[in-house]
């Protein structure tokens, strides 16, 4: 049987549930005031996560299994398996840019975000292939870092019926990363031959805008699901109508 503390703790959590809100610090946007949503969304983005909004740890964010695939009709055909990885650098992002957010939730929206200094993808990393006519494989830790980078993203929401609130799901999820330069670092290339590993890190670096270039779709693609959902689980919070005050 309850104890009546119990009782009103449980109550009080769903009353609590009932009542949820947008927070108060920084307060809420007008739909549509693009303005507003950039400096709401750099506050959120340097707190690293926030529970009051569903926002997952961003730094580091640590994603799943990403796997950067690249076929046999490009001149750079290969294939990496980065686990146990962590991103680092986005609570630095500012956001620059943003359109939509609208009251109709079902228009395009997006935002554009700039990290100064660098964005590093760090972990383990498993790698087979060609880069142009060169041979290259390995296995151990790597160090894939964008320099400067900006990401745009952009999507359309679709609305999602719940208990007799809106909410938004995410449909035509994009995101696009542009780069100052890139640089690539792995470990143990070659079986651990090191003069082989330190010319073929040398080679990708020199190279880096040509082979960014031929991996940039898959890379997009691959992180972009990742961002996508976190976005997604913000969404999940609240209905759509709560992000925003009239």
């Amino acid at each position: 049987m309850l104890t009546l503390s119990l009782k009103s703790l449980l109550i009080g959590l769903l009353c609590a549930s009932l009542k949820a809100e947008f927070p108060n610090d920084p307060k809420p946007c007008k739909y549509g005031d693009t303005e507003c949503i950039k400096k709401v969304a750099t506050f959120f983005l340097s707190k690293k996560g926030d529970n009051s909004i569903n926002l997952s740890q961003l730094d580091p964010l640590m994603p799943n299994k990403i796997r950067i695939n690249q076929g046999t009709d490009s001149p750079v055909n290969v294939d990496v398996i980065l686990t146990n990885n962590k991103i680092y650098g986005l609570s630095n992002a500012v956001a620059t840019k943003a359109a939509g957010f609208g009251k109709d939730l079902a228009k395009k929206h997006s935002i554009t975000i700039q990290v100064p200094g660098s964005v590093s993808l760090i972990g383990d990393y498993v790698l087979s292939g060609k880069v142009l006519i060169l041979p290259i494989q390995g296995e151990g830790q790597s160090n894939l870092t964008l320099v400067n980078p900006v990401f745009g993203i952009d999507f359309v929401g679709v609305a999602d019926e719940k208990d007799g609130d809106v909410y938004m799901k995410l449909k035509d999820f994009h995101l696009h990363i542009d780069p100052q330069s890139f640089i690539y670092h792995f470990d143990n290339l070659f079986n651990g031959d090191k003069a082989l590993g330190d010319n073929m890190n040398k080679f990708l670096n020199d190279n880096w805008k040509e082979i960014f270039s031929e991996l940039k779709v898959s890379m997009e693609k691959e992180f972009g699901a990742v961002v996508g959902k976190v976005i997604s689980q913000v969404f999940t919070k609240l209905p759509y109508a709560k992000y925003f005050e009239e």
